[in-house]
């Protein structure tokens, strides 16, 4: 054995050189992971997100992880259904119902969440989504009913530095289906007019404009009174006893201007409780601004029923979304609901008076 270890001396200190110098690496490696995964930042580097032109802002939550994924699974691979072809933006039916998705950067889905305050292994759980999707937004706020209207100034100001080629902002709720595919269709033919004639018995708005600085399209409501208690109450309203015209929050359409506007003045927003109030104030004074009522967003706190048209559906289940993601695959893209059903009447906005009487 003497002899053995005599004759291979070399080998065997060259072996034990390099087993310690992979040992070494090993360990550095890990302790690199490690410190990712536990850290905490808003400096976040999106893979293509110079390319971004529509970004899809999803308020979620940090225990919320089961319905990003159904989003992820569903209406969130529609943006294939967009595509570029001699730079024209085309909407073609491009889904089925197994297959690769193939990830289009022209529209991208952000997942917005605040982590301040969260214990360190559910800081770790969403680091590790993040890698494994790319599209969390992680924000240095404690994530909080009563933090939604800071969230979502904090989301824009962030879209607003580090998306610099994007158009529109969508905003929903994760408990929505947005049809973000043929929201992007109808923007890039008609917006921000939206006044041609195939969409005529969807929309109104207050008048036609030579032109417009920007757009706010949603489902909109002026007559809610505002709230003195419970969830939704406003301490510091004083502006009138209703809320000022807003968007209905289950999903609405801002420009680039708009969020451009309100990351450049955040520091001198109020903010109320409500964020799709506290939009509506917001852009109230602004000049120019098209403001289009479609009855295809189902953005109430309680869903209207399900219609073929409708292009948004707030406060959906994982079921109903995985049932309305089977009917378009089924149908290639022709039928959203199983069956359509009418619980509630829309109304269209009469912006020719005051706003307590816009919709009756």
């Amino acid at each position: 054995m003497y002899i053995l270890i005599k004759r291979h001396k070399t080998m065997i200190l060259v072996s034990i050189f390099f087993f310690y110098i992979g040992c070494g690496l090993t360990l550095s490696f890990l302790r690199i992971e490690c410190i990712d995964v536990v850290s905490t930042t808003t400096e976040q580097d999106f893979t293509e997100s110079a390319e971004v032109e529509y970004a899809v802002l999803v308020l979620s939550g940090p225990e919320n992880e089961d319905r990003r994924d159904v989003i992820r699974s569903t209406w969130g691979r529609f943006s294939e259904n967009i595509f570029v072809e001699n730079g024209e933006r085309l909407y073609k039916w491009n889904h089925t119902w197994i297959g690769e998705s193939k990830k289009q950067p022209l529209i991208k889905v952000f997942f917005t969440i605040g982590i301040s305050g969260l214990k360190t292994d559910k800081l770790d759980k969403l680091k590790r989504e993040l890698n494994r999707n790319d599209d969390l937004l992680l924000l240095d706020l404690k994530d909080s009913y009563k933090a939604l209207t800071s969230k979502v100034l904090s989301s824009l100001k962030w879209l607003n530095g580090n998306l610099k080629n994007v158009k529109y902002v969508i905003k929903c709720d994760d408990d929505s289906f947005v049809r973000i595919d043929l929201i992007v269709k109808d923007l890039e033919a008609y917006a921000p007019e939206m006044n041609d004639r195939s969409l005529k018995e969807y929309v109104s708005f207050k008048s036609s404009l030579p032109s417009y600085k920007g757009l706010y399209w949603g489902y909109f409501d002026g007559r809610a009174r505002a709230f003195s208690k419970g969830k939704w109450q406003e301490n510091t309203w004083f502006l009138c006893d209703t809320y000022l015209p807003y968007a209905l929050g289950g999903g609405y359409v801002i420009s680039k201007s708009i969020v451009k506007y309100l990351a450049q003045n955040a520091d001198f927003l109020s903010l109320y409780n409500s964020e799709d109030v506290s939009m509506g104030v917001w852009t109230a004074a602004l000049h120019s601004i098209n403001r289009v009522h479609d009855i295809r967003f189902d953005s109430e706190w309680i869903s209207r029923g399900c219609s073929e048209n409708m292009l948004v559906r707030h406060k959906q289940s994982s079921g109903n979304m995985f049932q309305m993601y089977r009917t378009l695959v089924q149908s290639n893209g022709e039928k959203l609901c199983k069956t359509e059903v009418l619980n509630r009447q829309s109304y269209s906005y009469n912006w020719n008076v005051l706003p307590s009487k816009c919709c009756r």
